[in-house]
């Protein structure tokens, strides 16, 4: 199974939508800008580390309001970089990050660490893998990255942990990627679960992170699942070619393998709803946007779900890989 770009009619429809084409065109520009000025700065460039981008940049789905998610990985234990080294990265990522206009780095820096890849593989499914944000960064690492720097070191980093998922597999063609999809749907509820505690929070703003929950969240965990139960990704290779798409050029390719003319015909319809989503977002007064607009945003967001949840179902789809996705 091969995930082509240009060989389905839901690929091809995702390809010729005006307003996500447009955005795509400006993000891909944006993140253009910001490779090259990661790679002005030596330092950075020096490390050796992998640097990557995650959120709406790494989707290719940005806007201007949209903010630079930096997550860091190193070889081994990461030992030889000692607390000053991090301090000084650090000092550079976000020095660059003002430069490029862009809003402070999220939750107060709390991202801005080293992750090593020996922890981001042992620690899977540990006490630490929660407290210490090592879930988040393998998660995102698979769902929507983009190398800033170093981008050979990046790839051999998404080799280790997709490796890490795929070490049961013994080429008798059997194989099915349930360690990768149960971790998958653990982070879909893990973020269900973190949007309670914003919700009872009075300081913290909840409509926007609801939608982002019910649109790009939701959108971007199961256009991976699609494809690994659509027709199980058996070899590290293919899972790392899926990983290189965007995750709306994921759930096309998924939706191409199923093969229904009935989700087909649904589908721009999906496209347009979302790029609605996105422009929400966008506009200066969200919050008060988000609240006039709820019963919109709520027939959009049901349709989403509707139709992903029709895929996931799909009677293409394996019973035992249907059966997984609740049991």
């Amino acid at each position: 199974m091969t995930l082509t770009s240009d060989g389905g009619g839901c690929v091809n429809v995702l390809r010729d939508h005006d307003a996500l084409a447009e955005r795509r065109e400006k993000s891909g520009k944006r993140l253009a800008s910001v490779r090259n000025a990661v790679e002005k700065c030596s330092t950075i460039k020096a490390t050796g580390l992998a640097i990557f981008c995650a959120g709406s940049l790494a989707r290719m789905e940005a806007g201007d309001k949209s903010d630079l998610d930096i997550f860091v990985t190193a070889d081994g234990d990461g030992k030889s970089h000692g607390r000053l080294f991090q301090i000084e990265l650090f000092s550079e990522l976000m020095a660059l990050n003002r430069r490029l206009s862009f809003p402070p780095f999220s939750n107060d820096g709390e991202y801005l660490k080293i992750y090593c890849m020996n922890e981001l593989k042992s620690e899977t499914g540990s006490r630490f893998d929660d407290s210490e944000n090592l879930f988040t960064a393998r998660m995102l690492l698979i769902l929507e990255s983009q190398p800033m720097v170093n981008e050979a070191t990046y790839g051999e980093h998404l080799h280790k942990i997709i490796e890490h998922y795929y070490r049961d597999r013994n080429g008798t063609g059997s194989f099915r990627p349930l360690f990768l999809l149960n971790d998958l749907l653990r982070y879909w509820r893990t973020l269900c679960l973190n949007y309670e505690a914003h919700r009872h929070n009075p300081d913290r703003p909840f409509r926007k992170k609801n939608v982002n929950l019910r649109f790009s969240r939701m959108l971007t965990v199961f256009s991976t699942v699609l494809p690994l139960v659509g027709q199980p990704i058996d070899t590290v290779e293919k899972l790392e070619e899926l990983c290189k798409k965007t995750p709306l050029d994921r759930l096309a390719a998924g939706l191409d393998m199923l093969n229904d003319s009935t989700l087909a015909t649904r589908w721009h319809d999906i496209l347009n709803g979302y790029a609605e989503f996105l422009s929400w977002k966008e506009n200066p007064d969200v919050d008060e946007v988000l609240a006039k607009k709820k019963s919109l945003i709520n027939k959009r967001a049901a349709e989403l779900s509707a139709f992903l949840y029709d895929a996931l179902t799909h009677k293409t789809i394996q019973p035992d890989l249907r059966r997984a996705l609740l049991l």
